[in-house]
């Protein structure tokens, strides 16, 4: 059974005229008449009772009509739902977010209000490979060349308002060695970073909070539960929060690199290009806004 056959048998059917259906299909009647006789064979059952002057479809071709109607209908849309697919797939932008989750969550509202028939599909995973942009972390200097650096980050030492450090100016890491500490999920590249540097400062933080996400981490350290890392940029302000103070590391250098990974080997878009550049720009927007911010303060 043919796809032709059957468009065919709808034509005849809905004519009810050999000839007439055999115009409208540009073919010779023979030819029409063959293949519903070949489609009836196959089918085992007379579709058509002939009569004089044309034919009327039998209990069994009624019942083919109305099977075949949907299916026929969905096969006539399937063209557009193909386009419509390949079009929401070229203008779908894949992100593995590993890092800086605020600023690329805030990146991504402000391209969709200048392009909202962009549409965005986010995971985090240390695995995944099917990804247009990745953005992750590393300590300075050491990602490879082939990445580009999103910008340098500063990190902060969060502590509770009324711990005896919130008066401090600044603070070398070694002098909160006996402290808790509120770190962030070793699933994240966030977390192997701040234990390098409390590993380049002499001691082993005691982690006595994991969390998933920042908003847990400023909520505890707040809480006067313990001290925490707080990275410059990436993580919305810590100013909602009058119970926390954020205090410059004077040793060691605690800093990081966000890098922004653009995998061509998936995707190789304009749209996709067009949000890297987006990115990168804002991304500098934001720090020359922190800059900003701090010089005014002072």
């Amino acid at each position: 059974m043919e796809l032709q056959q059957l468009q065919y048998f709808l034509v005849a059917a809905q004519y009810e005229h050999i000839t007439k259906a055999a115009n409208s299909l540009h073919i010779a009647q023979p030819a029409l008449s063959q293949s519903i006789k070949r489609l009836e064979a196959e089918l085992g059952v007379k579709l058509f009772d002939r009569k004089k002057g044309g034919i009327s479809l039998s209990a069994s071709g009624k019942l083919l009509v109305e099977e075949l109607k949907p299916i026929m209908q969905s096969l006539d849309s399937l063209p557009k739902k193909l386009q419509d697919t390949a079009k929401k797939r070229h203008q779908t932008i894949h992100l593995n977010v590993l890092a800086a989750s605020i600023l690329v969550t805030n990146c991504i509202i402000a391209y969709k209000e200048k392009h909202p028939e962009v549409n965005f599909e986010f995971v985090q995973s240390q695995s995944a490979t099917d990804y247009d942009l990745c953005i992750t972390a590393t300590l300075p200097r050491r990602n490879p060349a082939a990445n580009q650096n999103l910008l340098e980050e500063n990190f902060f030492l969060a502590v509770p308002s009324d711990s005896k450090y919130a008066g401090y100016e600044s603070i070398e890491l070694k002098e909160v060695a006996g402290e808790g500490f509120i770190f962030m999920a070793d699933t994240r590249p966030i977390r192997s970073i701040c234990d390098q540097f409390c590993i380049e400062a002499g001691f082993t933080p005691d982690i006595v909070f994991e969390s998933m996400n920042f908003e847990a981490v400023r909520s505890l350290i707040s809480a006067g539960l313990g001290v925490g890392f707080w990275p410059e940029y990436s993580w919305e302000s810590a100013g909602r929060s009058n119970k926390m103070v954020l205090l410059p590391i004077t040793s060691p250098e605690c800093k990081r690199d966000i890098i922004i990974t653009y995998n061509k080997e998936f995707s190789d878009s304009p749209v996709v290009e067009d949000f890297y550049k987006f990115l990168m720009d804002y991304a500098m927007e934001c720090k020359e806004q922190h800059q900003q911010a701090r010089l005014q303060k002072n």
